[in-house]
């Protein structure tokens, strides 16, 4: 788990921590448990003179059947509590602020997910005038998402027509899903313009700030993510190897294959359970960088709706039992702190 190298029967009977707990081991007793835990599939002799190496079902039964996670320690648990104390104005800040944390705490890249659109609704929209045609859209989503657009008009517009507009696009739109704003048109939306709207002017202007607000919606990106500390992977030797190292970096650096995945995991595992994902257990298993590459996560959220996915990826060999208390911890006050905004 420390190197990354086989483990041979000689190590592991001169190991000092397992004589105390186990009692004296002869070689030759270790060398027939490591014959019957590879027989079993659980450990891999990759060369004839070499020791073993943990399978990913090796893994797998470590997970389920003899990890438990430690205790979060003190000083990790006044991190955590300073760092989500933070002042944040969005879901965004949030995260960004508990990736790097959470980076730092455990070693290994932090991935999250930031909450998928068809999860979202509008909370409010407001429009500035920039002279002598340009305004600025603010679109602001109920999980604290930002978005502006540009947009121009014919003419000049009065600050009544402008305050007018924006109540009136705050009314009919404000606590939409943005699902339901993808599938509106503005066809749907005039009747209510042409009844809360007077004059030509505010008709129009509502009509092209109508236009900003579903082209933002709809531009909205359903597997963005935020990632921190990825540079941590390069100080392992399974990544020393440059072709295993550009593997890795090609999968960080796209952020929808991030996305897709941890979306997979959301989608897959019910709400409140930790997740652990090893190598071949991938959605894209086949991919050259997935065999090395595991995931320890869970979902976050406010109240009792799911918004993502926040966790650390590391080799497969990580240390999954330090990384799930952080993880539980981190999760659990990143909800506290999300239910505040």
């Amino acid at each position: 788990m420390e190197t990354a190298e086989a483990v041979g029967s000689a190590a592991l009977a001169a190991d000092s921590r397992l004589a105390r707990r186990f009692g004296a081991l002869s070689s030759a007793t270790i060398r027939n448990d490591l014959k019957a835990l590879e027989s079993a599939g659980l450990l891999a002799h990759l060369h004839t003179s070499a020791g073993r190496v943990p399978t990913h079902a090796g893994y797998r039964f470590y997970i389920n059947e003899i990890m438990r996670p430690r205790p979060v320690r003190a000083a990790e648990r006044a991190r955590i509590d300073a760092a989500i104390d933070m002042p944040a104005l969005s879901v965004e800040d949030i995260l960004q602020q508990t990736t790097v944390l959470l980076a730092q705490l455990t070693g290994y890249p932090a991935v999250a997910s930031l909450p998928m659109a068809q999860r979202d609704a509008m909370r409010h929209v407001q429009i500035n005038h920039i002279p002598p045609h340009r305004l600025i859209l603010m679109l602001v989503t109920v999980t604290g998402r930002i978005e502006h657009r540009f947009f121009e008009i014919d003419g000049k517009v009065s600050e009544p027509v402008l305050k007018a507009v924006v109540d009136f696009l705050n009314q009919n739109l404000g606590g939409r899903s943005l699902s339901q704003l993808r599938a509106t048109s503005w066809e749907q939306l005039a009747p209510e313009a042409t009844r809360g709207l007077h004059g030509s002017e505010a008709l129009a202007l509502a009509r092209a700030a109508w236009d900003a607000v579903h082209k933002a919606v709809g531009e909205l990106d359903d597997d963005r993510v935020v990632v921190q500390g990825m540079a941590a992977l390069f100080d392992e030797p399974e990544f020393a190897e440059i072709e295993n190292a550009r593997a890795m970096l090609r999968i960080f650096d796209d952020s929808l294959q991030i996305g897709g995945m941890l979306r997979h995991v959301m989608e897959t595992r019910g709400e409140g359970q930790q997740s652990i994902v090893i190598g071949g257990e991938w959605l894209d298993a086949n991919h050259p960088a997935f065999q090395n590459l595991s995931f320890v996560g869970i979902h976050y959220g406010a109240e009792n709706e799911v918004l993502g996915t926040v966790g650390v990826m590391g080799p497969t060999r990580m240390k999954y039992g330090e990384s799930s208390a952080v993880v539980l911890a981190l999760a659990e006050r990143l909800r506290e702190s999300l239910m505040s905004l």
